[in-house]
């Protein structure tokens, strides 16, 4: 056991070395310079792929939006119905652990389909505007709401069904402080779950934020696109580990 762990230690000292520093950037400049090789040799059949898969989208904005509107409202409530389903059998069944983790899936669902929502309304409306096609803008909008509306029911009979197996739970999903009055009735464990799920959240965003901006960087050598979309990443993430440092001293600072 003691040779094992000295390997493991020996093991972790090595991959901080220099040495390892050194295979890191020789390997990121090889994958760069091939990626930037790739990228000069077919530009142009990149550049109309893009610029086809742009009209494409342009072309069928509306469709699109309405087929996966529909398709994420589908998965929501199918998700939702079996979760509470199988959360209130397991109420009924009186288990020591209850069956939870669909039923969560369905609440996260409804937000997630409100938001990508309103993410593909944005270049639906632009096309039906631009042809003016008021059907298609008033079936938007119409789709819009009742996405929400359908979603909003959803949450608060979810949210509803949670308070009768943990009936000290408070929060009313119409009341603007719901999250706080929700996070608020947590316990120690829930709360060590809700920063620890916090935190990953944070570390997948900031990974996410550098691939998206390290591609937007390699799409602008290709095509004319809006800088700003690179600023605002930057911006954003800059933002991010600005708060996350700021809150490390202060809770620090708390303790003490």
């Amino acid at each position: 056991m003691f040779k094992f762990d000295r390997k493991v230690k020996n093991r972790e000292r090595k991959k901080k070395g220099p040495v390892w520093i050194l295979i890191y950037l020789c390997l990121g400049g090889f994958i760069g310079t091939f990626i930037g090789g790739f990228i000069g040799g077919y530009s142009e059949k990149i550049q109309d792929m893009i610029v086809d898969l742009g009209d494409f989208i342009y072309l069928y904005a509306f469709e699109i939006y309405v087929s996966i509107s529909l398709a994420l409202l589908a998965i929501t409530v199918v998700t939702s119905l079996i979760g509470r389903k199988k959360f209130l059998k397991s109420i009924a069944k009186d288990d020591e652990v209850y069956d939870e983790g669909l039923m969560s899936v369905g609440i996260g669902a409804t937000s997630l389909t409100i938001i990508f929502n309103f993410l593909l309304l944005i270049p639906a409306i632009r096309t039906t505007m631009e042809g003016r096609e008021g059907w298609k803008f008033i079936t938007s909008l119409l789709l819009l709401l009742l996405i929400i509306v359908i979603c909003a029911l959803i949450q608060n009979k979810l949210i509803e069904d949670m308070k009768k197996g943990y009936p000290e739970k408070r929060g009313d999903v119409y009341d603007m402080s719901f999250k706080k009055d929700l996070i608020d009735s947590f316990d120690e464990r829930e709360i060590s779950h809700m920063h620890e799920a916090g935190y990953r959240a944070f570390e997948v965003a900031s990974k996410l934020m550098i691939f998206l901006t390290i591609g937007l960087i390699l799409l602008s050598v290709i095509i004319k696109i809006n800088l700003g979309l690179i600023f605002s990443l930057l911006a954003i993430m800059a933002t991010m580990n600005i708060t996350y440092i700021y809150y490390c001293i202060k809770l620090e600072n708390n303790r003490a």
